[in-house]
């Protein structure tokens, strides 16, 4: 696993400050010299979740026996909490190169679908989590739970690279409405291409605007539908 581990962070560090995140296109920002450039933390930040290290605390304290010898200097917790968060569109743009570079991302058919991400069920949490601007009280029909959270939207290809995702207040859209937000703004594909979804996403007003960005919606039918267009549940 560490030498698996090695030639991963390696690879990815490599492609990264060569390609997507170079060091000398990175602005310096004011206060003292950060330990990490942005590739470099990004393969941190990459070490710890393969390592399955949740808590930052116990990541920063197994860190330097995992990866110290690739990354010598790892800033303290409350540096490496500030620059991670700081750190969200970096990642997002990294996370969509690689959905670019692997092959079946040229393949012309995708996957949607939505789930709801629980945040938390105490009242406390809900008056003090960082998320209230986007999470807020939903239904889970696939369960017949409420919940508190926000409602993620995958678009991915068919072996499950993720190529577009969002997330948003399961109150204030709805999936067919955060499917259209998400196909607007973010590119799924290479062009135009057929995206297979389940019944949640029916309706002739989310058809019509999909086609009218170039891609078919293909879902199950319903039970008040004849089944044309549609696949068998």
């Amino acid at each position: 696993m560490k030498t698996n581990l090695d030639a991963l962070l390696t690879a990815l560090y490599v492609h990264l400050d060569d390609h997507v995140l170079p060091a000398h296109e990175q602005r310096r920002k004011p206060g003292p010299p950060r330990l990490l450039t942005d590739a470099e933390l990004v393969c941190v930040a990459t070490a710890q979740v393969l390592l399955g290290c949740d808590a930052e605390h116990h990541w920063l304290r197994v860190a330097p026996s995992r990866i110290g010898h690739l990354f010598p200097r790892l800033p303290v917790q409350s540096e490496y909490n500030r620059q991670v968060r700081a750190l969200a569109p970096v990642l997002f743009a990294v996370a969509m190169w690689l959905a670019r570079a692997i092959p079946t991302y040229q393949e012309k058919l995708r996957l949607m679908d939505g789930t709801p991400v629980r945040c938390g069920a105490s009242r406390v949490t809900v008056n003090r989590s960082g998320l209230g601007e986007v999470a807020g009280y939903g239904m889970d029909k696939s369960h017949h739970a409420f919940y508190w959270g926000a409602k993620l939207l995958l678009i991915t290809t068919t072996d499950g690279a993720v190529c577009a995702f969002s997330l948003a207040h399961p109150k204030e859209l709805d999936e067919r409405k955060q499917a259209l937000h998400l196909l607007h703004v973010q590119e799924c594909a290479p062009g135009p291409c057929p995206i297979v979804c389940d019944k949640g996403f029916a309706g002739a007003g989310i058809e019509r605007a999909a086609a009218a960005l170039g891609h078919v919606l293909i879902r199950p039918a319903r039970r008040d539908e004849d089944g044309s267009g549609a696949f068998p549940g």
